[in-house]
């Protein structure tokens, strides 16, 4: 009997990480994009930090529910559209500021 609850406490555990993954890639990339913006990179954090908005839309939009994980918030379309708008802003900032004086 304890077998049987040790593999069913495994097996809940192995499926909240693999739930997990999108959201923890996506982390992963702001992580990286943030460290850029800290290393006054200020354009090429920016584009990371949108490239990763913008994956984490697209992977709200294209997972199953029981694959998203953290990434699921509120209703599907209403999270997709507003990291997708988040995004284009934050690629949009990132393509405006000026190159000059900047690494």
């Amino acid at each position: 009997m304890a077998d049987a609850a040790e593999q069913f406490r495994r097996a809940r555990i192995v499926r909240a990480v693999v739930a997990n993954v999108g959201f923890a890639v996506v982390v992963a990339i702001l992580a990286v994009g943030m460290v850029l913006v800290g290393l006054e990179y200020w354009r090429r954090g920016l584009y990371v930090f949108g490239f990763g908005t913008g994956l984490a839309a697209a992977l709200r939009a294209v997972l199953p529910e029981h694959r998203q994980g953290l990434l699921r918030v509120r209703s599907r379309w209403f999270d997709v559209s507003v990291l997708a708008l988040a995004a284009v802003a934050i690629l949009a900032v990132a393509y405006g500021i000026s190159s000059l004086g900047t690494k």
